[in-house]
């Protein structure tokens, strides 16, 4: 298998033909677990309350910036503001 040099991401290998980083979820996998919308996670990713990896247009989320997420829940340094009135 050829491994090509992803110069967005100095640490990543991928091959051409895998663009799926290892132990990473899509949107739709990240919404399924946490049973919300897929829209939803993407609002986290914008408004950049969740990290996420893009590889071309695609986007992956870590295991690792799952957990950071679920931190910042859990002690409140992130409100969700998602569904507030005004």
């Amino acid at each position: 298998m050829v491994q090509t040099r992803c110069m967005n991401y100095a640490n990543t290998y991928m091959s051409p033909f895998n663009l799926k980083p290892e132990n990473s979820y899509t949107p739709a996998q990240v919404a399924e677990l946490l049973g919300v919308k897929p829209s939803t996670v993407y609002a986290w990713l914008s408004r950049r309350e969740l990290a996420g990896n893009k590889v071309g247009h695609k986007r992956f989320i870590t295991q690792q910036q799952l957990n950071s997420f679920y931190e910042k829940r859990r002690t409140g340094l992130v409100i969700d503001y998602t569904y507030s009135p005004g």
